[in-house]
């Protein structure tokens, strides 16, 4: 028996800007372009990684990937290779700003360079 396919989570900025998604433990931006992976992490919420399989952060509330700042940084992972998303999902509106404990900032890169345009 297969499982239903997950369906996108959106993921934002502290500021509430729309950022991306997630979507079967993988982290796209905003373009559909796969930017990492969840890690899971028992008793925890997971850490996230970029594909040269550097730490960025936590997912906090579901909607964030934000870095601790007094958090020891985990052992890098081995590189992935990016897979695109077929076709991103609509984008979800921008929130309200987020105010986290003045220790938690920003893990994700902004702004995002736009794709590049289709080859001729």
């Amino acid at each position: 028996m297969t499982r239903p396919a997950e369906a996108p989570r959106p993921v934002f900025r502290l500021g509430g800007a729309y950022w991306g998604f997630l979507e079967s433990s993988r982290l796209y931006d905003r373009y559909g372009r796969q930017m990492g992976w969840l890690d899971p992490v028992p008793g925890r919420a997971p850490d996230v990684f970029d594909l040269a399989g550097r730490f960025l952060g936590e997912l906090v509330d579901d909607r964030y990937v934000l870095r601790y700042a007094l958090r020891a940084e985990p052992v890098h992972r081995a590189p992935r290779s990016p897979s695109l998303h077929p076709a991103p999902p609509d984008e979800w509106p921008d929130r309200e700003p987020h105010d986290p404990n003045r220790d938690w900032t920003d893990a994700l890169p902004w702004p995002l360079p736009p794709p590049d345009p289709p080859v001729r």
